[in-house]
């Protein structure tokens, strides 16, 4: 029921890209149901990567839609529904996945705090990439800029996105070292996924402190910290580990 769901899903953003960017608000409730219908099964809220993949293309979508009714903000829409496409697919390799009970601390203080950043960083990102792809238009075919977001608006879009999920990730990371430390004894480990976590902390943080560098340079560091996130969070558990999903 779950893999239909979320196939449910798929298939009302793809037609929302194909057809209409606004009609895609079908895809939240199939994308929320198979959360739930994943977390009922396994008796455990937030104790699946599955559940946190399915979060964040719900919020995704969710602030996509805002921008919907907006003509000029129809590319940017359409790169979040992309993304949204690609990671509830993905998603489905977690599913059955997950771990035995968990504090529910550790699941309201780090899994659902990760899931609000993971939401906020994709936000800036696509917004970033949105603006990016808008002052190389400028600059070559300023023409066919009138059609996009305006780089002002990308940019309010970004900021505040980037501060958010910064600090919400920062406060995700020191909550599962607490939780290691208290489990294991030791805040961190050669865990492929603690390291990717760490690795990407710092990336963002490059990003943050670099606000005015050059578009080059911006573009390099936020590409490389969204590539060390979607690694720690998809592909690092595949090398297992202590850390439990």
């Amino acid at each position: 029921m779950v893999t239909i769901l979320v196939a449910l899903g798929a298939l009302v953003l793809l037609a929302a890209l194909v057809w209409d960017e606004r009609q895609a608000g079908w895809s939240l409730a199939a994308f929320f149901a198979a959360a739930v219908w994943h977390a009922y099964g396994r008796g455990q809220v937030l104790g699946s990567p599955f559940e946190v993949a399915m979060l964040l293309v719900v919020g995704l979508v969710g602030v996509a839609r805002g921008y919907a009714s907006r003509p000029r903000w129809r590319n940017w829409v359409r790169y979040a529904y992309a993304t949204a496409l690609f990671i509830s697919l993905l998603s489905l390799r977690f599913v059955g996945a997950g771990s035995g009970p968990l504090p529910w601390t550790l699941i309201v203080f780090h899994a659902g705090i990760l899931a609000l950043a993971y939401i906020s960083l994709t936000v800036a990102f696509l917004a970033f990439e949105s603006a990016h792809a808008q002052h190389r238009r400028l600059k070559k075919t300023p023409w066919k800029a009138t059609n996009s977001a305006p780089l002002m608006g990308l940019a309010r879009l970004e900021e505040p996105y980037l501060r958010v999920g910064y600090a919400l990730y920062t406060l995700g990371l020191l909550t599962g070292m607490a939780w290691a430390w208290r489990l294991w004894g030791r805040p961190l480990a050669w865990d492929m996924k603690e390291v990717a976590t760490l690795a990407t902390w710092v990336l963002l943080t490059l990003v943050l402190l670099e606000r005015h560098a050059s578009p080059r340079l911006r573009a390099g560091l936020w590409r490389a910290a969204y590539l060390a996130l979607v690694f720690a969070f998809f592909i690092a558990p595949l090398w297992g580990g202590r850390h439990p999903v």
